[in-house]
């Protein structure tokens, strides 16, 4: 890569610290150009959230943006017309901001090499797409979630591509063995799925508010115990998680910036679903839960302190994850 140090570059660090310090913080221990990827495929894939999150656009209009968006990324931004949408978002000043200033987001991903540009495009494309198939379902017409294949797919296109793309781009940048990257490809959705899941348990109240329920009707109608859905989300969640460890064992041990960015969000992943369904009970009166701050420094300087040792993170992920399946089987 050729701008270290341009303005579109330092753009990018400061929209990505505004509209996600722990993703900043993650992102910028890892090793160059990893990094600055992994750095522009995130606003990307946020500026697309913005538009599938606004509550105040109508599917149309969001059709409309997933079609700037999208021929943006191959032409460049049409300033009058892209303009003129995101001044309609109803979004945070600091997401207004990034989307504002997309075109200097896109001056950093022209600088990185064609592979590389092939790799995002393709897979926020796909995350566009998807987003809007199910915007069309849930807030066109009305429809909800049947079952946990649905979910799987929808859970696919918000975060089991950028599983994907992660691994794609990891592949172009490390020496990976052949059986390895073969693992690596077979875990990349679950890895997506993993982590969506947890937002989407953690997160039923703030959707319900805005008249959204990703739970699967299969899961939450007719259920004489409560608690049952949760437990039957998590135990789902608890099987992706699985499969997303051994995702990151299968990334090469010298490369411990890359464990540790993968490794940071699964644990986080584990401690929040422990934290869930020791707080909740009933489905209705959910709340948003956040470990504790002692918990996410102690897992921070875990995973930097271990992320190259298998047998220390092995014992550390069974023993949480056999309290979780000793809790859900209760």
């Amino acid at each position: 890569m050729k701008n270290k140090n341009s303005p579109a570059r330092d753009f990018c660090y400061q929209a990505l610290r505004k509209v996600s310090r722990s993703f900043y913080v993650n992102t910028v221990a890892l090793r160059n150009p990893i990094r600055d990827y992994v750095c522009v495929a995130y606003l990307l894939c946020r500026i697309a959230d913005t538009i599938e999150d606004d509550p105040a656009l109508g599917v149309d209009a969001k059709a409309q943006g997933f079609a700037l968006f999208k021929d943006s990324l191959t032409a460049g931004v049409p300033e009058a017309g892209w303009q003129h949408f995101v001044a309609s978002l109803d979004s945070s000043d600091d997401e207004r901001e990034l989307a504002l200033n997309f075109q200097r987001v896109l001056g950093e991903y022209d600088a990185f090499p064609r592979n590389i540009r092939d790799i995002l495009k393709k897979h926020v494309f796909i995350m566009a797409d998807g987003m809007l198939r199910y915007c069309v379902k849930l807030e066109g017409r009305g429809e909800s979630i049947e079952n946990f294949s649905q979910l799987d797919d929808y859970c696919y296109y918000v975060a089991g591509v950028v599983g994907e793309l992660l691994t794609a781009v990891f592949s172009e940048e490390m020496d990976i063995p052949a059986g390895a990257l073969v693992q690596l490809q077979n875990n990349a959705v679950a890895f997506g799925l993993a982590l969506q899941y947890v937002n989407i348990i953690n997160d039923y109240a703030t959707d319900s508010a805005r008249g959204i329920v990703f739970w699967p009707d299969s899961c939450v109608d007719q259920r004489a115990d409560d608690q049952a859905p949760l437990r039957e989300m998590s135990r789902r969640c608890l099987d992706y998680i699985v499969d997303s460890f051994e995702y990151v064992r299968h990334i090469p041990r010298k490369e411990c910036t890359v464990r540790g960015f993968c490794l940071l969000p699964l644990f986080f992943a584990v401690a929040t679903l422990k934290q869930i369904n020791k707080d909740r009970s009933a489905l209705g009166h959910r709340k948003k839960v956040k470990i504790s701050r002692k918990r996410v420094r102690f897992i921070f300087f875990f995973v930097m302190a271990f992320s190259r040792f298998d047998f220390i993170l092995d014992a550390y992920f069974r023993r949480n994850v056999a309290f979780l399946r000793k809790y859900l089987s209760a």
